[in-house]
């Protein structure tokens, strides 16, 4: 039988932690700002009493993005099973728009990118395309020896 435990949280004890971490911030940024624009690092810790059975992802929406809309995306995917490169990219591309996945610009078999960016020339081209390179967890071992050391100099 699944057994759910709710968390006692106290809210009031966080709400007052939160304010007195705003203050701090505000009478620490009031005295010593050399720049106007300076932005404060915060760092969140949580403790837990009980180590979770499973272990769970909590997403934080946070209020800016480190990416931009107009970003260029490129996705390495795995070669699909008895697919062509075409039925692979369609197959990823319905994917991502049935998840709400709209800014992956080009998607990049295995296949694609073993045979088409194999010279040097086209590996640069490849680098200065894109903004930022997305991989499927599947492959990401196998990218290193195909993509070359400036896409993790760049660090896109």
């Amino acid at each position: 039988m699944a057994e759910k435990t709710e968390v006692a949280l106290d809210r009031a004890q966080v709400k007052k932690a939160v304010q007195a971490l705003q203050a701090f911030l505000k009478t620490k940024a009031s005295g010593e700002s050399l720049f106007l624009d300076e932005t404060q690092q915060v760092t969140l810790l949580f403790t837990l009493w009980k180590i979770p059975k499973k272990p769970q992802t909590i997403r934080i929406p946070l209020p800016h993005g480190q990416r931009t809309d107009t970003d260029e995306i490129c996705l390495f995917t795995r070669d699909e099973p008895k697919m062509t490169s075409e039925q692979t990219q369609r197959f990823y591309k319905k994917f991502l728009e049935e998840k709400g996945v709209k800014n992956i610009s080009e998607i990049i078999p295995y296949k694609v990118l073993k045979t088409e960016y194999k010279p040097y020339e086209a590996k640069r081209r490849l680098l200065g395309n894109f903004d930022l390179f997305l991989s499927d967890a599947r492959i990401r071992r196998l990218l290193p020896s195909h993509i070359g050391k400036h896409f993790y100099e760049r660090k896109k």
